[in-house]
């Protein structure tokens, strides 16, 4: 398949002077979602589905979170295949078989580096029972990542107001210690709560999964696009934020 040529300027919408702003910033504190940004958990539960049905999927063409639910029924597939589409996503020994996203590990690394580990968090929403199989998984795919700052749930519930509730509560925790917070998530729903109850010093930059990009317009919205597309790879993240911290070193 032909690829478009990468052309950055494409595949950033937001305020180009407030991301480098707040990226030149070695006190900023970096908080990365796992499924779907540092995760290629969509890969491996998609696979896991075509394999069992026999019908083609695409990391591309998700538009929803019941993506394969509603593939099994549009298919014909039966009550039982429908009602259990999406169970990989719950599964942790399939969820820690899942490997790392394409240029995710140099992001990883830079920001590390440049903001120091104390300030390189992950905040996921998984169950409270996936943490020890989550902090055994970063320690293999990324070491740089302290196993103290991977927050998940100790407890409560799992839906998506809960969720976002989670999410938004830690954000605003960490702005309490940084001049700016960057929240990276792939999700609508919780970048959108994040920017509209979390701390006004949080940018929250989108990497949209397949097709499900966020709707709510907002000033400190960045969304970064995937590039190539079919791999659903970081480089252009990747590529922004090596632009905006070594713009920095160059001053």
């Amino acid at each position: 398949m032909e690829r478009k040529p990468f052309i950055w300027r494409e595949m950033f919408t937001g305020n180009w002077e407030l991301f480098q702003k707040v990226l030149e910033n070695p006190e900023t504190i970096i908080v990365y979602d796992i499924d779907g940004i540092l995760i290629n958990s969509p890969k491996i539960v998609l696979n896991n589905f075509s394999k069992k049905t026999g019908i083609k999927t695409n990391a591309v063409e998700i538009d929803k979170w019941n993506y394969l639910g509603e593939i099994a029924e549009n298919s014909g597939l039966g009550e039982d295949v429908i009602e259990h589409a999406n169970d990989d996503w719950f599964k942790p020994e399939v969820l820690q078989a899942a490997q790392r996203y394409l240029h995710i590990r140099s992001v990883v690394r830079k920001t590390v580096n440049y903001y120091g580990p104390d300030r390189n968090f992950v905040l996921t929403s998984r169950n409270p029972y996936f943490k020890t199989s989550t902090i055994n998984h970063f320690a293999q795919e990324f070491p740089e990542i302290k196993s103290e700052n991977i927050l998940i749930r100790d407890n409560g519930g799992i839906d998506m107001v809960d969720s976002a509730n989670f999410k938004t509560e830690k954000i605003r925790e960490l702005a309490t210690k940084a001049p700016w917070v960057v929240f990276i998530d792939d999700s609508p729903d919780f970048s959108e709560a994040v920017l509209c109850d979390g701390p006004e010093n949080c940018l929250v930059v989108n990497i949209p999964l397949g097709k499900t990009t966020p709707t709510l317009p907002h000033e400190r919205l960045i969304v970064i696009k995937r590039f190539p597309e079919d791999l659903q790879a970081m480089y252009p993240l990747k590529f922004m934020i090596d632009k905006a911290i070594d713009g920095a070193s160059n001053k």
